[in-house]
Parts: structure tokens; sequence; C-alpha cells
């Protein structure tokens, strides 16, 4: 359509050019200097600045038939007009220029008619179908394809004569558009009589209802076509894999009945049975996947059979076969797999020669293949690859490994048959790069195009390396703006093979230019912000990375459903035109959800004079957030985070009886964030915090604000600051007076002003459940009275991670961690009063002052629970002097925790996981001992759900202590969370 345009647009020109008066001729305009330019749509004069540079009809310029090609191309690509026409007008000093402009109205409604009030038809639900297959916005152009659309949707809503006409209502002033579509939908089509055949293997009533199909009903195709699958899946559970269902329609004259006839049969059943040797039960049906894939066939069949053979092989059965056959019997269809094993081929020994540079050692490493291990041919060859590769690497080209097998002599049918394996290495000679020059690059120094490449003077040559440079040559030329440039490689090899003598050519070809950026399809968000994440602009070269990078950028915004990059050619081999598009993602979004937490958490019985115990808690909780992105057509973004959860009432807390729900736990959380704040590569944000939380000690009520400033450095490194002002207040406290820190006396309502300093470095394949990469992180915080805290303190937190998967695991992960917090109070001196607030007197009858160093407690360390140690409930660990007598955590200002875990996969979405967890609290960081670290083991389920990996995990303490006198620790604990544990 575009292409058709742009014809008739420079068509337009020549007609314009021709039809003047008598004796005016299209030479009489070419050539002549452009006097005027001006843009009109539908009658009016447009201003638009950005029209101007879009055309290469310049000012006091000549007027060319190219350059007028070039500009209808141009203001087309915009991607904003139906049509451009250009008119041509001669005055006595040149010629003036007025470009038409025909819009393609913006869609900004789409009614129906002729539907309401129709049986089964749910206008939100057309609506949908339109938006998701033609975008919110669609083209008035795309109509009559809408109204195809449409048809089908009512076809599936039984209405199968139906007929929709499109139209469109143009208005003209805001040049905007209503698709109207008119819709006549005939009568509505019914099931008329149903007829059934075949031996379905269920009533014929049951039979309806899985085909959810009756007479009289509605006849709709998609959902009868939905009712066929849910019958087979019926049958199929039950072994029925060749079942077949068909129901042809007969429709009367006038449509209005549908007149079924049903065939279906569920065919017999398919019975699998493994004569011979035997296979492990848990891996038959892996191997003979017949009740995973539904089918019988022959294929799958034939592919079974490889499948056992190839495992039973890969255990050393190098002589396994295992034919199947395929035999009715009575009402049945036997399959029987037949397996011989055969004796079991093991390695005896290994033996590698011919390996004069490479020393055995280097070798042996690489293998596989190992004495006393099963023999596997498959393994065999992957070594000899191994082999050849690291001779390839080091030189040596033309080397070759081969594999001599020799089973020693056994009596016939042995169960274990030993062999031999001679590997003979053939190095032949080794190349050796003298030098390494390129030819051609007439636009890029050499130096710059060589200095990175991996072959280098005095390094072995490598064939394949001599690829990966040829190909890094050639892209950094496309890098710079030349996409044709091509490059060919010749290692020049010496008579004796011994050296060689790299060349490069280069065919530069012409470098590429952007001329124009054009930006479409941004309504909400404005074109700065699109332009600034782009990274070439007007002049620049048009290289293959920076065209990547602006993708990618654009994907990262999180602004659009699609955003793409085109070049637009138009006649000139070195410049092109840009032609970005966008499609803006809907700019509020709304997300809720409820749910039931359960956990052991710690609580003070009566009945055991007080000491704390471990109770197992239901808390059902719900939240709703609603977000609005693209502030002011910028990239800002506004959230509010609201949650909701019921808390057990505690008998110990006045007023409680023990029973039903009391406490409630509530978080509102509001943030604002500004990309680029001022300018520069930074973020900024600012949140607001309104929380009532509830902890094993006590409960806390907390307002904050928090402004940060973070930025990326590289894709792996980012670093933030933040300012923090929160006012907390803690009540039912449950730790015992005796044992209160001062600070809790004094401070049960704190006001903290703090700055903080965070680094991050992060180079995990997957945030949420990795299993490649690092994590370290290091905070510092600092509070202090001179920037209106009541308490000062410096507080630091260390993080280390590493995921790796195990060697010679196909999918286990190994996943560490190491957290290190410190912290320390400064030093303040504070009036004592009593709970009157009544200042005491010493002995002299002088008001007391007293020096506070602790934290208060909404700062300080807790451990327990299922992300430090899981052998502990929530916040249950501790050094002695960080626990009161009753159990009860009063918490501390360091913190050790050690955490390893081996993560495997079983089947589709679920894993299991083993874990040693070990960590501490400490009152203070000069009492940290690495000696009094508490640890316990356990293990877990993982299932990986859409939300998330759902966690189950069960940790046992490895030492278990007396929390008073007589009472023990509890032996486990339980958890059950979402996301890994780190």
């Amino acid at each position: 359509m575009r292409v058709a345009a742009r014809v008739a647009g420079c068509a337009a020109l020549l007609a314009a050019l021709s039809a003047r008066p008598a004796g005016a001729d299209v030479s009489d305009y070419i050539g002549r200097p452009v006097v005027s330019l001006a843009f009109e749509t539908e009658g009016r004069r447009v201003t638009d600045p950005r029209l101007p540079p879009m055309v290469q009809t310049r000012l006091e310029q000549p007027l060319t038939v190219a350059a007028v090609r070039a500009s209808v191309t141009h203001l087309f690509s915009l991607g904003r007009y139906e049509d451009v026409r250009v008119h041509a007008s001669s005055s006595a000093t040149g010629v003036a220029l007025v470009y038409e402009l025909m819009p393609l109205h913006a869609v900004a409604g789409i009614t129906f008619t002729g539907i309401s009030g129709l049986e089964g038809i749910d206008e939100g639900r057309l609506r949908r179908a339109i938006t998701d297959r033609f975008g919110a916005t669609p083209r008035v152009g795309r109509a009559v394809d809408i109204a195809r659309l449409v048809e089908d949707e009512l076809r599936q809503a039984a209405y199968l004569s139906a007929r929709v006409a499109p139209a469109a209502d143009i208005e003209h002033t805001l040049e905007q558009a209503t698709l109207r579509f008119d819709v006549e939908p005939g009568p509505r089509t019914h099931i008329g009589t149903i007829q059934i055949e075949g031996t379905a293997g269920v009533t014929n009533a049951e039979l309806l209802d899985l085909l959810d199909v009756a007479a009289g009903a509605p006849y709709q195709p998609e959902r009868l076509t939905a009712g066929i699958a849910r019958y087979l899946e019926n049958r199929r559970r039950r072994g029925f894999y060749e079942a077949r269902a068909l129901v042809t329609p007969v429709l009367t004259g006038d449509a209005r009945l549908a007149n079924l006839a049903i065939a279906a049969s569920q065919g017999p059943r398919v019975r699998v049975v493994f004569k011979g040797d035997p296979l492990p039960s848990n891996r038959r049906d892996d191997l003979v996947p017949v009740a995973a894939e539904g089918t019988a066939d022959d294929d799958l069949l034939e592919d079974s059979s490889i499948r056992i053979e190839e495992y039973l092989r890969a255990q050393g059965y190098r002589d396994a076969a295992a034919p199947y056959s395929r035999e009715p019997v009575g009402a049945e269809l036997l399959v029987t797999f037949t397996v011989k094993k055969g004796g079991q081929y093991r390695v005896a020994r290994v033996t590698i020669a011919g390996n004069v540079s490479e020393p055995g050692a280097a070798i042996e490493t690489r293998l596989r293949i190992r004495a006393g291990q099963p023999f596997s041919a498959a393994v065999l060859d992957a070594d000899l690859a191994a082999i050849e590769d690291l001779y390839h690497r080091n030189g040596y080209g033309g080397a070759q490994a081969e594999a001599v097998v020799e089973p020693e002599a056994t009596e016939d049918g042995a169960a274990v048959i030993p062999v031999t394996i001679g590997i003979t290495v053939n190095e032949s000679v080794r190349t050796v790069v003298n030098s390494v020059s390129i030819v051609g690059n007439r636009s890029v120094p050499a130096a710059e195009l060589l200095d990175p490449l991996g072959l280098q003077p005095g390094q072995p040559f490598f064939a394949t390396q001599l690829a990966i440079d040829r190909d890094a040559i050639q892209l950094a030329y496309a890098n710079r703006g030349y996409q044709s440039a091509s490059v060919e490689s010749d290692p020049r090899l010496g008579a004796d093979g011994r050296s060689a003598e790299v060349v490069f050519t280069v065919r530069e070809g012409p470098r590429l230019f952007v001329e124009h950026v054009l930006i479409v399809g941004n309504e909400r968000t404005r074109t700065d912000t699109i332009e600034r994440e782009l990274q070439f602009k007007p002049g620049d070269p048009l290289g293959l990375a920076a065209i990547s990078e602006s993708q990618r950028r654009l994907a990262a915004l999180g602004l659009f459903r699609r955003a793409r990059i085109t070049e637009l050619g138009h006649g000139d081999e070195t410049r092109r035109d840009v032609l970005v598009t966008v499609e803006e993602a809907p700019a509020t979004t709304v997300g809720y959800g409820g749910g039931l937490e359960a956990g052991q958490r710690i609580r003070r019985t009566l009945q055991g004079g007080g000491v704390g115990s471990e109770e197992l808690e239901f808390a059902p909780r719900a939240f709703f957030e609603v977000g609005r992105r693209n502030l002011f057509g910028k990239n800002r973004s506004v959230n509010f985070f609201t949650r909701i959860s019921l808390r057990p009432n505690d008998s110990t807390v006045p007023g409680a009886d023990g029973t039903g729900f009391g406490f409630s736990e509530f978080r509102v959380l509001g943030t604002f964030r500004e990309p680029r704040v001022a300018g520069t590569a930074a973020d900024a944000f600012l949140t607001g915090t309104v929380e009532q939380q509830s902890r094993s000690s006590f409960n806390f009520a907390r307002r904050a604000f928090n402004a940060e400033v973070g930025r990326r450095l590289t894709p792996t490194v980012s670093v933030s600051g933040n300012y923090q002002i929160q006012w907390t207040e803690l009540f039912d406290e449950k730790v015992n007076a005796e044992d209160k820190l001062l600070v809790d006396r004094l401070f049960p309502q704190v006001l903290l002003s703090s700055f903080s300093l965070s680094a991050i470095r992060d180079t995990r394949d997957d945030p949420l459940d990795p299993s490649r990469g690092r994590y370290v992180s290091a905070n510092g915080q600092l509070a202090a009275r001179g920037i209106g805290s009541e308490v000062g303190l410096a507080k630091t937190f260390l993080t280390a991670q590493m995921f790796e998967i195990v060697p010679g695991s196909a999918r286990v992960v190994f996943a560490g961690n190491a957290r290190l917090g410190m912290a320390v109070g400064f030093r303040r001196e504070v009036l004592l009063t009593d709970e009157d607030t009544v200042p005491v007197l010493d002995a002299a009858g002088q008001p007391t002052v007293t020096e506070v160093r602790d934290l208060p407690a909404s700062e300080r360390f807790f451990a327990g629970g299922d992300t430090t140690v899981r052998g502990f409930i929530l916040d249950r660990l501790g050094s002695p002097d960080t626990i009161d007598k009753d159990g009860f955590p009063i918490g501390g200002n360091a913190l050790v925790i050690l955490n390893a875990e081996l993560r495997a996969p079983v089947r589709g979405g679920l894993g299991v996981v083993g874990f040693f967890d070990a960590g501490n609290v400490f009152s203070r960081t000069s009492n940290i001992d690495l000696g009094q670290l508490r640890s316990a083991v356990g293990f877990g389920i993982r299932y990986r759900s859409p939300v998330g990996p759902i966690r189950f995990d069960l940790g046992f303490k490895l030492r278990r202590k007396e929390i008073a006198a007589g009472v023990r620790e509890g032996l486990t604990a339980v958890h059950i969370s979402l996301g890994q544990a780190f």
C-alpha cells in the first residue's frame, strides 16, 4: 500500500506540473529555484516544525524530480498520511510548492450497530478480539479485515450467516475517525437432530455431555471443537490412544438448524508390555511416552524403540536391541517391546598413544570415559572430538584421534565384558601465526581492526578462530555503517604447514548514514523520550550495534507493546531514513489477589509458664495495586500498592482471648519513578510507606519517606544513594521487662533520619531462579542526630552469592550464599525517667543521666526463618545474649548467615533441594564468633509456577538447646513461601 501511495504522489506531482496554462510543461518547473514551501491538510495550513526538514525540495535550491520523490517517501514514512499530493505554481522568481497531506485518521473509537440484545454476543469480547489482533488504535484501512474478524466471532456465537459492513465516520477537525460496524446477524443456528454412530465407549448421554452439545442448543463450532478434544482426552486417559471423533453438521436451507452426525470410536485399549530384560519402572513412561503423547502410532513406537536402545547403550549394553510388535488381543491392542540387553561392556583401561606435544594428564582431564565405567560409543566419540579440539586450538590443525575398542575374552553369555580402549593421536605439524594483516581497509585503521582479534603473531593457528576473526572484522565494519562490507580470510599456510601469514581482504562498500529519524505510533509518549533512547541521530553512521542497542533500550522502557526499527532507502545508496515504529502499551495497570499464609510463629503460652512455644499459624491476606506509567509523555511512573493480612489473636495481649483474628498487618506503599533525573543517566525514586507489621517479639507501626537515586554503570554493575526518614512505634512487646534494652525503654517511638549508599554486581542468568552467575552487594547506612535522627548509628550489610551447574550433571545447580551484617550505635546521653516520664533522681537528688549506645529494635538484626537458617522459625535464632529468658528474640548488632543448596529438577516444573544453613545473631560486632554459628540441614520441594517458584522447606537443627529449664528447642521448622531462599 505504501509503495503504491508513493507512486501516486510522484504521479500527482507530474500531473500538477503539467496541468498548467497552455505552453507550461514539466521542464518549465524542473531546474527552477523553489521560492516557497507550504503544507496543507484538508484545506488547512500545517505549521508542524517537523515537516520542513523531511522534504528535499529546499528553498532557493533547483527543483528536481528526485528531490520530490525523496520528499514524498519521507512524508509517507511518518505513517500519518494516506496520500501526499504536490502542487506547483510558477512565479517570476521560481516555483512555489504546496504539499497536500491527506491524513490517516487515527481511530478514536469503535461502535457496533445491530448487536444490541443479541443472545450470546458479548461486545466486550468483540473489542478484545479486535485489540488483540489489530492493536488499540487500528488503522482505518484495516476496517474490512476487522469486519471479517467480527464475522468470525459472530459465527462462533452461532450466527453462521452474519454479515458485517464497515464504515468510517471521519472527524476532520480532530483528524480522528470512528469505525462503525453495521451487523446483520441473520438467524441464530441451533442444533437440530443428533445422530450418533460408532463405539464411543461411553453412553450417548455421557458423550453428549463431553461434547457439550444438546438438541436445541446454539450451534457453536469453537465449543464443539473443544468438546471433541475433551472426549479424546477422556478416552486417552483410560488407555484408548486410538480414539477418534468426527462431527459433521448438515445445515438446513435457512441455516436455522444444524443437524449433527457424530461418529465416535474409542478404538482398542492400548496396553504396553515389556518382555525380556527388565527396564527401570520409573523410566518406562519416559522411554515409551505413549500416555504422555496420547497416541500409539508406528512413528512414536519406532522412536521409543530407538530411545530404549540408546538408553541401554549409554549404560554399556552395546548390543542392546528393543524391537516392538503390535498385536490385537481381544478388545486390546497389545504393544510389546522385547528388550535384549546382552552383555554389559565395561571399560577395563584406556591407553593414549601418539601424544608427543600434549601430556597425557592434559588429555585425560578432558575424557568422560573412565576405567570401570560402562562403555558408551557416544561418549567415546565425544571424547575423541574433545581431543581433536584440544590439538586444533593449540595449532595442530591436521590432528586426528582414533580409537580401537577391543573386548577381552570372556565366557559365552558373560554378564560383564571388559573392553580395552586404545586412543591413538596423529598430531601432524603445529602451525604458528607469523603475521596478521589486512588489506582493502581504506576507512578504518588496521590497528582498530586487528588488535581485538584472537589470532595474533606467535599464537597457534586455529581455523575456527580464523572464521571468528573474519566475522569480527565484518561486524566492526557493520557497526561503523558499512553494512554491505565483505571480508575474506586467507591463512596462507607455508609449504611445510608450520607457519601462517594470515591476510584479511576487505571490500568496504558504501557507508550508510542516517538522514532522518522518523518516529511514529507514539500517541502519549513524547518524541524526545524515544529519541533519548536511540543511539543514532541524523548524520551518524547507521551501525548495527546502534540499531540493536536502540531496540533494546526501547523495549526496556516498558512503555510499548512493540517497537520496531527499520531502514528506508530512497535512491541514495549512502543515506537511509530510519523509521521507529512503536505501539504503546496500556498506561494503567491493575493487580489484585488473595491468599493464605501458613507458618510457624513463636507464642507465649500461659500453660508453659510464659515460655515461648512454636505454633503453626494461618493468616489470610489480600493485596491490591494500581500503576500508571508514561506520565506526561515521559517514562515517569507512579505505583500504589496495598496489602492486608489478619493475624490470630494472642491470648497474652491485653483484651485478646487467643481465638479468632485480631491484629491486622497492613502496608500501603506509593512510589514515583523519574528516569534520567536532571538529564543524567540516573533514575530517581520517591517512596512513601505506611505500615503495621508483626514480629516475633513485638508489633510495630511505621511511617517512612524514601528518596533514592540509582544508576547502572554497566550491564552488571549498579550503584545508588538513598535518604530515608522514618518514624517507628513499638507496641505489644513480648520481651521480658528485665531483658529489655534501655534504648527500647527510652525510645518506644523513634525517629530515624539516615543516608545510605549501595553497590551491586549481578551476573546471574535469571534473578528469580538463577543457574549461573554471581551476585555481590554492599550497603552502608549512616543515621545521625545532626540530620534529624533521635538515635545515631552506622550499619553495613554485605552479600555474596554464587550459582553454578554441578560438573558432570545436566541441570543440578549449586547455590551458595554468605551474608554479613554489622552495626554500631553512637553514644548519646539521655535523662532517665519513670513510666510516668518523671525524671529519676540519684542519691544527691539530681536527675539521673545515662548513656545509650544500643540500636533501636527496628534496626537490629534478627535471624531464623525461610531466608536465613531454615532449621529455625522466624527470628528464633540468636546467641544467648540476644534471646530473653523465655526464648523471645531481642536482636543484635551483628549477623552472620551462610547457606548452601543443591537444586535438582525432577520433572516439568517440579524440583527438589537439599540445603545446609549456618548462622547466628550477636549482640555486638566484637562478639562475632564463628564457633557459635548454629547450623541446620534439610530438604525442600520447588514448583515453578506462573507467579514464580513455590517453595516448601523442612529444616532440622543439628544441635538443639534448652530455651528454659527443661524446655528444648523444637527439632524442625517448616517454611512455605514464594521464590528461592536466596
